[in-house]
């Protein structure tokens, strides 16, 4: 897969594996990354912060090695999807995509209840984070990536895709890892009702592919 952005470096991207999984470890380890190098998109594949075999870390630094542990063995069977973006061969971004199965974390929401999908019998897809190099922001590195995330979605068979972008875009990088209601919408998506609210207020949004 290959994206050329007009005036911008032409971008280029590849499914998660366990081929590929040292560039994301590249990508996560750089420096003001946001929260990437301690939850390592860990957070939506549980549905809860713990439980009685994973007890949560006292620190970041904790979190960082256990997380970072726990999502290898992920890639590493099978068991995690998403894409990395490229310029001249080096990671820049990443947007991680699942089926509901691999990412239930919004389930267990008692926000999501009254936006979750009637029809059970959909194939359901989530978005739930986007990484960026700090030296290419606003530099299309995440529409790419969501480009790139529903091609691959459209050829795993498809379905409804649901993402839950932030509605404020003035809180900075870290607090907008789920993406932006912009960036959604002019990849095909509609709003489908609020999940979030205050610092980090988002909205359910969905598109068929």
């Amino acid at each position: 897969m290959g994206h050329v952005v007009s005036g911008r470096p032409a971008y280029s991207s590849k499914e998660l594996s366990s081929k590929t999984w040292p560039d994301l470890a590249r990508l996560f380890q750089k420096p003001e990354i946001g929260d990437a190098w301690w939850c390592w998109c860990t957070f939506h594949h549980v549905s809860s912060f713990s439980t009685p075999q994973n007890k949560p870390a006292r620190t970041r630094a904790e979190r960082a090695v256990r997380n970072r542990r726990d999502k290898e063995n992920i890639v590493k069977s099978n068991r995690a999807h998403g894409v990395i973006v490229y310029a001249n061969r080096e990671p820049v971004g990443w947007c991680q995509y699942g089926p509901r199965e691999e990412l239930p974390r919004l389930d267990h929401s008692r926000n999501y209840q009254d936006v979750a999908p009637k029809d059970k019998r959909v194939k359901l897809w989530r978005i739930t984070c986007f990484v960026v190099d700090k030296n290419y922001r606003k530099s299309g590195v995440a529409s790419t990536a969501l480009k790139s995330a529903l091609e691959s979605i459209r050829n795993k068979g498809g379905g409804l895709v649901e993402a839950i972008p932030v509605s404020k875009t003035d809180q900075g990088p870290g607090y907008m890892y789920t993406g932006t209601v912009s960036m959604f919408e002019r990849a095909g998506f509609r709003m489908i009702g609020p999940f979030g609210s205050g610092r980090t207020a988002t909205v359910v949004m969905r598109k068929t592919v």
